[in-house]
């Protein structure tokens, strides 16, 4: 008799092993016992008895045995999806685990904006390092629509970006420093080290255009309309990658419409250059939002060379808890 989904349920939470699992897709991905044994570290016969355990527990036959090796059953292929998932959420657990055992030994985790990058985070962390040598930094950047999951999903002990409409509990935020829509082009554009640029002269350029979800893009078609300006030269290049857009903005004679913030290391080193022009306009500030209650020493380190704080607490950010 057939076993049904409840049996095989109970067979698998009761008596089956992750073991038996790794070695179903170990053993798929080699097609061959013995360097499936290899790649787990273990014996061929411990190989071998782990599968025909597997294969008893669901009464199933998973691997058809050949002279060159083996090859999965259907049934194999159908458990494959779910021992992978199964495999993938316990070395997610392992990661949280091991991060939350270094994050109280002195690590912190930050997701930041591009714009945050810029204007944040590539002055604050070599100060950072000078005065706390022993604390990690991990920094990931993260898309306006990753910034929810970063506040929600337990990973970040800081998220640098502007300030959030609506915050999880416990989550505060103060503002570091104040940004601008600008104008920016490369050192050997004609408009470069002009006084002022006009909308009119503006409305002539071409344009290298951001991605349409962008802060960017919506200002951008705001001052179309604002200016009438009745036929844009654009260039679309839709990629997320700020050396690349910057490159083409330094070598070639195009405009771009970004946050300062985004490009401040540009600026700096003299690549780039902002045009004075009506086209510039004020942003909300960027800053830092951490959870009060779970900052550690190293978050609460970090947070005051950022702010540059004084004898101020990181307890009395300018922002109560939403």
């Amino acid at each position: 008799m057939p076993l049904s989904a409840r049996t095989i349920l109970q067979r698998l939470t009761t008596k089956a092993r992750l073991r038996h699992l790794q070695a179903l897709i170990v053993l798929n991905d080699m097609r061959s016992m013995g360097r499936a044994a290899q790649a787990m570290g273990v014996t061929q016969p411990a190989m071998s008895q782990a599968i025909a355990e597997l294969e008893r527990l669901l009464d199933v036959k998973l691997f058809l045995r050949h002279s060159k090796g083996v090859d999965p059953t259907p049934a194999a292929l159908d458990l494959l999806p779910v021992a992978r998932r199964t495999m993938s959420a316990i070395e997610e657990g392992a990661e949280r685990l091991a991060y939350r055992h270094h994050r109280d030994a002195g690590l912190v985790r930050v997701a930041a904006t591009g714009s945050a990058i810029g204007s944040l985070l590539h002055r604050a962390l070599p100060r950072h390092f000078e005065q706390h040598p022993h604390i990690q930094v991990h920094v990931d950047e993260v898309t306006t629509h990753q910034l929810d999951a970063a506040f929600t999903g337990g990973e970040y002990d800081i998220v640098c970006c502007r300030p959030r409409p609506a915050l999880p509990a416990g989550w505060t935020f103060r503002p570091c420093v104040s940004d601008e829509m600008v104008v920016i082009c490369g050192s050997g554009h004609p408009f470069a080290g002009r006084k002022h640029v006009t909308l009119d002269e503006l409305g002539t350029a071409t344009w290298l255009q951001n991605q349409v979800s962008t802060i960017a893009r919506v200002r951008f078609d705001e001052l179309v309309q604002q200016a009438q300006w009745t036929s844009i030269r654009e260039v679309h290049v839709l990629a997320q990658v700020p050396t690349l857009i910057w490159s083409m903005i330094k070598e070639n004679t195009m405009l771009m419409l970004v946050p300062r913030s985004a490009v401040q290391p540009w600026i700096d080193d003299g690549l780039l250059c902002v045009l004075p022009s009506d086209a510039t306009l004020p942003l909300d500030d960027l800053g830092c939002h951490w959870h009060v209650e779970r900052a550690g020493t190293a978050t609460r380190h970090f947070l005051e060379g950022i702010f540059k704080m004084g004898d101020l607490s990181v307890d009395d950010g300018n922002s109560a808890a939403t």
